[in-house]
């Protein structure tokens, strides 16, 4: 069966503390990616004219031979008119809660078992944000998680208050706007979040990648993950607590919806 939930939105690798963990450069690793999306009939968001435009398609084949792709067409002619104008195409999917993008350097129409599509060359590289070692619980989009970081930043103390997007025992990811300040890979921050009414979580947490994403409606927010250092034993039961609880609350608002 077709997962029909396109994933509407690109993400870009701004700076990592190792970015292995997340560019794939192996043409065969690459193309086994490429075959597991097309065998599970996963659906991409293939992006172009600037991010202006888009179709919502499917892998129909992979020819290792040629090192090219053939795409199905997208539901609208007018756009898959345009489509082989571009000379830059983002394609972005997800398999298995990891979310997956690559950049071709364009189309050309093309048929498949007698069905008109796309045939485009394989990405010389592909990002991949792999699925975590810990259990990681997304937070609530209402009352949402904040935490507020401090960092040593030009002799001053910069502090900023982040929306906390999701959480484990190994770290955080926040979602903020591009405007704030950038800081590198492997930066420390003193890192403090009410987890509940009466219990705040302290802890050092190291900044290890942070992506921009730019959203289906065009607006563009930054992705920062953050490694927890030296969780204590104490820190890591609130976490879980919290975790547990959350769970506990979704389990019990989807069976108030049954």
């Amino acid at each position: 069966m077709r997962n029909n939930n396109p994933v509407l939105l690109k993400f870009e690798l701004m700076s990592a503390a190792d970015d292995s963990n997340y560019y794939v450069h192996s043409r065969v690793e690459i193309a086994s990616i490429l075959r597991t999306i097309m065998q599970k009939n996963t659906l991409l968001s293939v992006y172009f004219d600037e991010g202006n435009s888009f179709i919502v398609t499917a892998i129909l084949d992979i020819d290792d031979s040629s090192g090219t792709i053939i795409l199905d067409r997208g539901p609208d002619p007018r756009t898959n008119a345009r489509l082989p104008q571009a000379t830059r195409l983002v394609c972005v999917t997800s398999v298995d809660k990891v979310k997956i993008q690559f950049i071709c350097s364009g189309a050309e129409l093309a048929e498949h078992d007698g069905r008109e599509g796309f045939e485009m060359p394989m990405p010389d590289k592909l990002l991949r944000l792999q699925r975590r070692e810990y259990f990681r619980l997304t937070t609530p989009v209402i009352n949402s998680l904040k935490c507020i970081l401090k960092a040593k930043s030009g002799g001053e103390i910069r502090e900023m208050e982040l929306n906390i997007a999701d959480i484990s025992c190994g770290g955080i990811a926040t979602i903020s706007s591009t405007s704030l300040p950038v800081f590198e890979p492997a930066t420390r921050f003193s890192c403090d979040m009410a987890l509940t009414d009466t219990e705040t979580l302290s802890a050092i947490v190291e900044l290890r990648n942070t992506f921009e994403i730019t959203l289906a409606n065009g607006r563009k927010q930054r992705r920062c993950g953050y490694q927890f250092i030296d969780l204590s034993e104490k820190g890591r039961a609130l976490v879980q607590r919290y975790i547990m609880q959350q769970q506990r609350s979704q389990r019990s608002r989807a069976g108030s919806l049954a």
